[in-house]
């Protein structure tokens, strides 16, 4: 019984090849049109499905995360930029967080409140998409509040909001002498 099914499907599947294959030979020309269009849709919906992927990311980053910034002294990066962006500037100062978490949600407040005693903007780095990469990259605890210090891409200086004490009184004086990384390598 079971071998009649396989041997009728086997037949049936040959039928359906050879009717395709005749008509392919019957229609050169429109089978070649077709499947000229077929791999040009294909090559486009791959490269579409490619870049929306990094567009939906941006949209939702800018939608959920940047939005809610408390101060414009936090400078978020665009999507895929951080990276670029360090590399490039010849000085800059990166926070990297997790958005919403705990430790996130402190610093923001601390920004917020004493935003006029900060003396320098710097840079948000949202630890969303690639956790691990980014981790590996910058040598970092992603579930910890991590700030960097990059002179001409390279890092001079850290300090992870958690090593401070009190932060209600010394996140700011800490942030603020985070580009100071040469003073405080002759004070060691």
């Amino acid at each position: 019984m079971i071998r009649w099914w396989v041997k009728n499907l086997i037949n049936k599947l040959q039928t359906a090849w050879e009717s395709f294959a005749e008509t392919i030979y019957a229609n050169k020309k429109t089978s070649i049109i077709a499947t000229a269009v077929g791999l040009v849709v294909i090559i486009g919906l791959t490269f579409f499905s490619l870049t929306m992927n990094t567009k939906i990311r941006a949209a939702q980053m800018n939608n959920l995360i940047y939005e809610s910034l408390p101060t414009k002294r936090v400078v978020p990066f665009s999507y895929d930029q951080g990276d670029n962006m360090i590399s490039e500037k010849k000085a800059i100062s990166v926070m990297f967080a997790k958005p919403n978490r705990s430790d996130t949600n402190q610093v923001m407040e601390i920004v917020d409140q004493k935003n006029n005693e900060l003396n320098r903007n710097f840079y948000y780095y949202p630890i969303v998409y690639q956790s691990d990469e980014i981790a590996q990259t910058y040598n970092i605890n992603p579930n910890e509040v991590t700030f960097i210090f990059f002179q001409n891409g390279e890092e001079k200086n850290r300090f992870t909001f958690r090593s401070i004490d009190d932060p209600g009184q010394n996140f700011i004086p800490e942030l603020n002498r985070l580009p100071m990384w040469n003073i405080q390598a002759q004070e060691d």
